[in-house]
């Protein structure tokens, strides 16, 4: 069985139904960090969660995956399920891009959302990062949005910080979780602390990945996502030392300096 949903640039294809009862989604697409593509691609992979659509979209960045065989493919976002005894069951989504403009944004989560609703889906965690500017020395934060303040409850005795100050959220990560709102899927967007610097921060990463466990009871092993952290510590560790060389050499430059700019995210 295969089913077209084609919305205006958008088309959604399910190869099959998914085996689930009201799953909880989770997005996962490429952005800041890449910590939403990485944490979800990883639980895809160590839960062998199994494929069954994809998502299109004339909104996508206009270019071709070239692989290691030299094969090409179109960018797509792909939809998996994982059936859980006694757990919930859940459905992912993991994507190559985002939309490059508003209008693909709200086109792409429109059909999305349509799509799971009809699949009985009531609950959403959806997953980015926030850039900082600055390396981040310390354990990565998590920081929480929920459409709604009674939405919080269920995440408080889980370490998530609410108390920040981010004010918009760009792209899949939010809009989705806004749309769904209007159809009572009710969630959060956990944003993992990056300094928006590296490619792809394994760190920040994992630090969403526990809360996302905590959350499902996923019995998630860190351990290959390790060996990606312990790659990066040397990257890191250089910025860090660019980073300190270009503060000093503000403080003792003969100009005044009106502030400390460090990097921008």
């Amino acid at each position: 069985m295969t089913e077209h949903r084609e919305k205006d640039s958008t088309k959604l294809i399910i190869e099959k139904e998914p085996d689930v009862e009201k799953p909880v989604f989770i997005e996962g697409l490429t952005g800041i960090g890449h910590i939403g593509r990485t944490a979800v691609s990883y639980l895809i992979d160590h839960k062998n969660a199994t494929k069954f659509g994809e998502l299109i979209s004339d909104h996508f960045p206009h270019w071709a995956i070239v692989n290691e065989d030299k094969e090409l493919d179109i960018l797509k976002n792909e939809l998996y399920y994982l059936k859980r005894d006694g757990k919930k069951d859940l459905v992912l989504l993991v994507g190559d891009a985002q939309s490059l403009d508003p209008q693909g944004h709200y086109e792409i989560a429109s059909v999305l959302i349509e799509y799971l609703n009809e699949i009985g889906v009531d609950e959403m965690i959806t997953i980015g990062g926030y850039g900082t500017g600055e390396p981040v020395e310390d354990k990565p934060k998590v920081f929480g949005v929920t459409t709604s303040d009674k939405d919080k409850k269920p995440y408080k005795d889980i370490e998530i910080d609410f108390e920040h100050s981010i004010g918009q959220i760009i792209g899949a990560t939010g809009l989705i979780l806004g749309i769904g709102e209007r159809f009572d899927m009710n969630g959060i967007a956990l944003l993992g602390e990056t300094s928006g610097i590296l490619v792809s921060d394994p760190k920040a990463t994992e630090s969403v990945l526990e809360k996302v466990d905590e959350l499902l009871d996923l019995d998630v092993d860190f351990e290959n996502l390790e060996e990606k952290i312990n790659e990066s510590e040397e990257i890191i560790k250089k910025i860090k030392q660019i980073h300190d060389q270009v503060k000093g050499q503000q403080k003792t430059d003969d100009e005044p300096q009106s502030k400390d700019l460090g990097y921008i995210g």
